[in-house]
């Protein structure tokens, strides 16, 4: 069965549908999309509510899109459909001023040097109205499709072959956290955790490691306190710069985050700093790192 398929038995012309399949470049700005697809829809439709010039026009002659995210490698997971009820058109004024695009705009690039970098190259485009549409609303999150590749993410889907994968028992708009041993995650990573990898982030008590992207410096450091790694790691990615001595010093828009070893959530505090230090001896990095 095809997408187009589920779209005629549930009441909908696929000829009236545009299909929005976000990809945005890099592995982070995907994560953040569908992080806020999960827990931030505000941020997310403000996400889809521009497009550049190909993309608006096929979007601007269909009354209906349905939207979809890189969730993993090659598949795409449903998240709604919308009724397209009108555009008018962006100015830096009005995207300044919207609460909700600018959040998502510094989760999607935590890196840009200023919160109003970019906004030059959307104004002019047409803001679209995208209002959310009941129909198929049970699939959210659960409906699993094949990527059909190519750079256009904005389809026809009387002429886009969108064959179904699976419809999941538990719906997910984000990907599965990993085992602590993988985890890798970069400080756009860390600022939009989906809420079960922060739930899980705030059960662990470890020691992490901290690389700067930049040159390679390490910083090893412990989490024991109020929500555990979660708390410490959102901690270090709060600000521009980093929060300890050596790591003020540096911008945190390159750190990148791992589990050196995994403590139990009750493990004493001295035993934590004791496993703290080892590490820092085993990774020199007092005399070759960042730590003090």
């Amino acid at each position: 069965m095809e997408f187009r398929d589920l779209l005629s038995v549930n009441g909908v012309d696929p000829s009236a549908v545009a299909l929005a399949l976000h990809k945005p470049k890099g592995d982070d700005g995907r994560r953040a999309l569908c992080a806020m697809a999960e827990d931030d829809l505000p941020a997310f439709d403000a996400y889809q509510s521009t497009h550049p010039n190909i993309q608006q026009a096929t979007l601007a002659r269909m009354p209906l899109m349905a939207s979809f995210v890189l969730r993993i490698p090659c598949e795409l997971t449903f998240v709604g459909l919308y009724r397209q009820t009108g555009s008018s058109e962006a100015t830096i004024q009005s995207l300044q001023n919207d609460a909700d695009f600018m959040r998502m705009r510094r989760c999607i690039d935590p890196a840009a040097s200023g919160p109003y970098e970019g906004l030059d190259a959307i104004a002019g485009r047409l803001k679209f109205d995208l209002v959310a549409d009941d129909r198929l609303a049970e699939l959210r999150g659960r409906l699993v499709v094949a990527d059909p590749g190519a750079r256009n993410y904005m389809r026809l889907a009387t002429k886009t072959c969108l064959p179904v994968i699976e419809v999941m028992r538990r719906p997910s708009l984000v990907p599965d956290f990993p085992s602590w041993e993988q985890v890798s995650l970069s400080t756009a990573d860390v600022r939009n955790l989906p809420r079960e990898w922060a739930q899980q982030l705030a059960a662990w008590r470890g020691i992490y490691l901290i690389v700067d992207g930049k040159d390679g410096a390490r910083y090893v450091g412990s989490a024991y306190g109020a929500e555990n790694l979660c708390g410490r790691w959102r901690a270090h990615v709060a600000g521009q710069k980093g929060v300890t001595k050596e790591l003020s010093r540096r911008r945190t828009d390159s750190f990148r985050f791992s589990i050196l070893e995994l403590l139990s959530p009750a493990a004493d505090i001295r035993e934590v700093t004791q496993k703290e230090r080892s590490w820092m001896a085993r990774l020199s990095t007092i005399d070759y790192g960042l730590n003090t």
